[in-house]
């Protein structure tokens, strides 16, 4: 996913971090899948249209279908930010349980 150019959502300021979980950031000998939730600062408003290429990066069938990642895109401080958090926390098959996942600050 490259997000490097000078149009991106990134340096654009679209968004503020990135939270990453899947089985490639545990200790999995046969990882499959990266799960991303992608947090739009406080102050983004969903209702405007994107340029292709931030639509490209923040659309999650084509993100899917072009990468393989799940994502989820979130505004930071929001209810549904939390959520995304407390999903990605379980473990599965062990209720209650809670694990770790990568943050990184953009």
């Amino acid at each position: 996913m490259h997000a490097g150019g000078s149009r991106s959502p990134l340096r654009q300021g679209l968004l503020e971090m990135v939270l990453l979980d899947g089985s490639f950031v545990t200790a999995n000998p046969a990882p499959n899948d990266i799960d991303l939730v992608l947090v739009a600062h406080t102050q983004h408003d969903f209702g405007t249209d994107l340029p292709p290429g931030h639509y490209n990066l923040l659309a999650q069938m084509r993100v899917h279908k072009r990468f393989g990642f799940d994502i989820v895109v979130v505004r930071n401080g929001s209810e549904n930010l939390e959520q995304a958090i407390t999903f990605f926390q379980q473990v599965r098959q062990r209720p209650g349980a809670k694990k770790g996942i990568l943050r990184i600050r953009l």
